[in-house]
């Protein structure tokens, strides 16, 4: 597993495991830098996983889930 891999996977813990996305003025490239992580490298891998960038998963995650 690559290192952006990686960092997919931890994204993916951090929404739905610690539910990052309820932490107040949270954004994207926030969670990008808690996992020291390129935003552009996992923005890429999101939308070829998810269809969506990294924002709009937050922003979802944010709106839908947290109503």
């Amino acid at each position: 597993m690559t290192a952006i891999e990686k960092a997919y996977d931890r994204f993916g813990r951090m929404m739905y495991k610690d539910e990052i996305y309820k932490v107040s003025g949270i954004t994207f490239s926030d969670i990008c830098a808690q996992l020291r992580v390129d935003e552009d490298a996992l923005n890429e891998i999101i939308f070829e996983e998810m269809g969506m960038n990294g924002p709009e998963i937050l922003y979802s995650f944010q709106k839908l889930l947290n109503l």
